[in-house]
């Protein structure tokens, strides 16, 4: 790991240093993050994380890498891991992982997730000599609005307590961001939302970008055309918000979701690999 570097906690009145280490962290990082303040704040609401669990690596007190381990009862998840340029390659990554690990089972977790690029070779066979296995993929894709007309009853304007239950079931089996209320309760401010029988859509336009970060449909009510519907009545609503171009993340690669990008022409753009380790 080096001599004079140490793991530590964040302490809270140096958030500010952490965001400047994680700027120049992913300056060269396959996809373009730009963190802040506020960013980070809203990134830990949104996945029900705590700043008394975030570790940083200081050299002579300049932070130099840092990690976010989260906990939620059983279960980790590291939401960020990284080190700046020129202290790559000395082992601070693992000590970085093997901390955060350690914070979780000492907090009573007994298996830990992450997610990783699809192309982020040197990360991925880090995880995998610490344990890690792949499980699955989640895809980011962008498309077109679309001012279609014909899309069935449309969908009834929803509130937070609304979607609360219909979002634990819908999305009961995909990744720890999506899947944990307080994603649907950050994504939910500034927001629309919408609900129909067994379903319901949250959408949102930002400059000229639409978003469209939930998208769900309980078990026992799909394969009935609900997502369809709700995907058509999303992008027309959007269209009519006056968006350019459609973005969602972190979606299930799996076939019906598949179907559904194809239908409506959207692209993927990004890979995500789940995996997994029992500590």
């Amino acid at each position: 790991m080096g001599t004079g570097v140490k793991i530590e906690k964040l302490d809270p009145s140096r958030l500010d240093d952490l965001v400047d280490a994680q700027n120049e962290i992913f300056a060269d990082y396959i996809i373009q993050i730009r963190s802040s303040r506020q960013f980070f704040i809203d990134f830990q609401r949104s996945v029900g994380g705590s700043m008394e669990n975030v570790l940083v690596a200081l050299s002579d007190d300049r932070m130099i890498g840092y990690a976010n381990p989260v906990v939620d009862g059983p279960e980790g998840w590291i939401g960020g891991v990284g080190v700046v340029p020129e202290h790559r390659g000395k082992g601070l990554g693992k000590e970085l992982m093997l901390a955060a690990e350690d914070l979780c089972r000492k907090k009573g977790a007994g298996e830990v997730t992450l997610e990783v690029i699809e192309g982020n070779v040197a990360a991925q066979r880090l995880y995998e000599k610490l344990g890690y296995t792949a499980t699955r993929k989640y895809l980011t894709a962008e498309g077109r609005p679309q001012g279609f007309e014909g899309f069935g009853t449309a969908p009834k304007p929803a509130t937070l307590p609304d979607l609360l239950p219909m979002h634990a079931r819908a999305y009961a089996g995909t990744c720890w961001q999506r899947r944990k209320p307080e994603a649907l309760a950050q994504s939910a401010k500034g927001a629309e939302m919408y609900r129909t029988d067994g379903g319901f859509v949250v959408l949102r336009v930002v400059d000229t970008t639409g978003f469209v970060p939930f998208l769900g449909v309980v078990p026992e009510k799909r394969g009935k055309g609900i997502g369809t519907a709700l995907s058509k009545f999303a992008l027309k609503r959007l269209w009519d918000l006056g968006a350019f171009k459609v973005a969602i993340y972190n979606v299930n690669e799996d076939t019906p979701t598949l179907r559904l990008l194809d239908k409506f022409d959207f692209k993927v753009t990004l890979k995500q690999i789940e995996m997994k380790k029992r500590l």
